[in-house]
């Protein structure tokens, strides 16, 4: 017989409520249990990792999504074989919740994610049109030329980070091949949000092999930056040659009016022709993967 638990929780315990940081407040409880051993030489860690239906420190409970941060066993001194388990919970401090297959699982690496915003940044990028209303502009000069250097325009991206255990036999060629890719594919998160393929970006912040609860398990801490445009990288099709219509094997210099001097004239973006402004240029330049593979969102 394993160790067990005697009932549900038992009448005692705490709440509370108390100002966190800024204008935020923290929710906490305290649940106790009663747990029964097979053997009165149980030791403590046996009790608190090993009975099933204890909560687990760091995973999410109850209907306010309270994180167990403390848990302590103290053995009743009449009945050796018989412990009280002590669990306090609060808000504010989650990074896992608990798998909807395997709920129970003490194995962190079964554990899933919980997503946070945690930073904004700023991205540059190509303006193909300024924001003119009724009609836009595109970015050339009065002659109907293109600049000799872009313009652009600055977007803000949001980022959000998140804490994983995984598989201790990964090595750490596992997570270079990962660092600076983007999703290849449509990507649901545990919140149950979609981001388009190629919107997200991920980087791998930090790395540690430790052992969690008793498992072995790596804890990588991820950052994500979600840019709704995709993470592609744009260009005005500008060039000072142009495909020949009558050969499309062979390039001519592009001209001003009076055939005197070269200039850097606009492109159709499909056949390298002429064109009467510059269409925008799509390059994927980030290596693509399956998120869906390796992060866990049920």
């Amino acid at each position: 017989m394993a160790n067990e638990l005697v009932g549900s929780e038992l009448r005692k315990g705490s709440g509370f409520v108390r100002k966190g940081q800024g204008f935020s407040l923290v929710f906490g409880e305290s649940w106790s249990f009663r747990v029964k051993t097979d053997d009165k030489f149980t030791s403590r860690l046996s009790v608190l990792t090993e009975t099933p239906g204890l909560p687990r420190v760091g995973l999410l409970y109850g209907p306010l999504g309270l994180v167990c941060d403390d848990l302590t066993a103290e053995r009743d001194e009449k009945h050796p074989l018989y412990w009280t388990v002590d669990a306090k919970f609060q808000t504010g401090t989650e990074e896992q919740k608990q798998s909807s297959e395997n709920p129970d699982s003490p194995d962190p690496t079964t554990w899933v994610p919980v997503f946070k915003i945690d930073s904004f940044v700023t991205k540059e990028r190509v303006l193909v049109q300024d924001r003119t209303t009724p009609t836009a502009k595109k970015p050339v000069n009065s002659a109907g030329t293109p600049f000799d250097s872009p313009l652009t325009e600055t977007r803000s991206l949001c980022q959000f980070g998140f804490v994983q255990f995984e598989d201790a036999s990964q090595n750490i060629k596992v997570f270079l091949d990962r660092n600076d890719t983007v999703n290849q594919a449509t990507f649901t998160n545990s919140t149950g949000e979609t981001f388009d393929a190629r919107t997200l970006l991920l980087e791998v912040v930090e790395a540690e092999l430790g052992s969690y609860a008793g498992f072995a398990a790596w804890r990588i801490k991820y950052k994500v930056t979600y840019d709704p445009d995709k993470h592609d990288e744009l260009r005005s099709d500008v060039g000072p040659y142009y495909v020949d219509a009558a050969d499309g094997n062979k390039l001519k210099r592009y001209m001003d009016d009076t055939n005197t001097f070269g200039i850097i004239g606009a492109l159709n973006g499909t056949t390298g022709a002429k064109a009467a402004t510059p269409a925008t240029l799509t390059f994927r330049c980030k290596k693509e993967i399956n998120f869906s593979s390796f992060i866990r969102t049920s």
